[in-house]
């Protein structure tokens, strides 16, 4: 049994998850709400107009999940990540060319499917295969790369809408991310050699834990169901406030253009911190009450967003670096909860019912906030309400820890 290549090995398919997924989310999720004051200023749209399609991306995502899932307990999660990536490229060269609303939610709604092919469900498919015992540290570090991309590329990508204006600076994008995207998994990525038998993947070397049930067993099961309420939640919330950050910042709050990108990089800078961090604690520590305490910070940073004015900048600043690490923290526990109550031969599947739910919570989220504003004009109200929702989800996410896991 070949372990110690293996155990070689495994760490080279994360450096290769780790770029695909700095690309494919640093670029889709963190970097491209920067283009909403250029499209506002381009086109003349409102904010319900210039979010839509994200909003058609986040459900396109998610309806795509579920087939994706099956997919990737089926054939080579590599090949699968390689499709996605192609489809993701063109999908970001066709927003240097859009012309109309309607053409950017077309591309929004390629840009979902292309990334439910190769981005958190395929990435966390290949690092459950290879990792066990420290499959925390491993998500931390995976899901890190988001936020390095997120600290990287508004910074490079808001340059580039200054001097070459966005058009010039998008079609760069989608050359740069499809060449990254795409040697990484050629180079890098390997399927894992335990998949022997397709139809009873298990994760690398011998895992007493994992469900051994499929996904009508997790359906079958009042865990599963808040599990699924925690998760959404945490992505209505989550998903909100990155799309509509860069509205309320400039458009309701009157910061300038220039000073978003180096708000957007101090949020994910920290947020590099709090994804290893909080990976790291998870295997110390109980994981949800470790997911408990993310949420707790994400509340706190939400509240301190509604407190920022033009004339205290520093609280922007701490406002940017608590989320950074809240938001991080919450998200990296929502996919250790999963792979730790459903980690087994059917976790594909289970993941994209998740991935379907909360990448529909998103879309929902950055609807709702967006009407809220229109109907309101003003988010404080929305703002409110997600606080409450994360309060909520970290309630609930303790009340796991006094539930056993069925042996299936």
């Amino acid at each position: 049994m070949p372990i110690t290549h293996s155990n070689d090995r495994k760490w080279i398919v994360l450096s290769g998850l780790f770029l695909i997924y700095m690309a494919s989310n640093g670029i889709t999720l963190h970097t491209l709400p920067l283009l909403y004051p250029e499209l506002i200023e381009s086109f003349g749209w409102k904010a319900t107009q210039v979010t839509l399609p994200a909003t058609v991306f986040f459900i396109v995502g998610a309806l795509t999940s579920p087939p994706a899932g099956w997919l990737l307990d089926r054939f080579s999660p590599r090949k699968i990540i390689i499709i996605g990536s192609v489809l993701l490229s063109l999908a970001l060269i066709g927003v240097s060319r859009v012309q109309s609303l309607w053409q950017l939610v077309f591309i929004y709604a390629l840009l979902g499917t292309g990334l439910s092919l190769c981005g958190l469900v395929s990435n966390m498919v290949v690092l459950t295969d290879w990792f066990t015992e420290t499959r925390g540290r491993a998500t931390g570090i995976l899901l890190m790369a988001s936020s390095l991309g997120g600290v990287l590329f508004p910074l490079v990508v808001g340059a580039g809408f200054t001097a070459h204006g966005w058009r010039i600076t998008m079609l760069g994008v989608g050359v740069g991310t499809g060449a990254l995207m795409i040697s990484s998994a050629l180079l890098l990525l390997r399927d894992s050699p335990y998949r022997s038998t397709l139809s009873k993947r298990e994760p690398l070397g011998a895992n007493t834990h994992a469900f051994r049930g499929g996904l009508t067993d997790a359906l079958k099961q009042i865990k599963f169901y808040k599990v699924l309420f925690i998760t959404g939640s945490l992505w209505f919330v989550i998903i909100a406030l990155t799309q509509h950050q860069s509205i309320y910042l400039t458009q309701d709050i009157g910061f300038s253009k220039s000073q978003l990108p180096s708000v957007f990089s101090l949020f994910f800078a920290c947020s590099v911190a709090g994804k290893l961090g909080f990976g790291i604690l998870s295997e110390h520590f109980d994981v949800n009450r470790v997911m408990a305490a993310s949420n707790l910070t994400l509340a706190g940073a939400l509240i301190l967003l509604t407190q920022v004015t033009v004339d205290h900048q520093m609280m922007l600043f701490a406002y940017a670096a608590i989320a950074g690490i809240g938001f991080s923290g919450a998200f990296t526990c929502i996919q250790l909860v999963v792979a730790h109550f459903y980690s087994g031969a059917s976790y594909g599947r289970i993941l994209a019912v998740v991935i379907l739910v909360d990448t529909l919570c998103g879309a929902l989220g950055t609807r709702f906030v967006a009407l809220a504003r229109e109907w309101e004009g003003s988010y404080q109200n929305a703002f409110t309400g997600l606080i409450a929702l994360t309060l909520l989800a970290a309630l609930l996410v303790v009340s796991l820890k006094q539930e056993k896991d069925k042996a299936y």
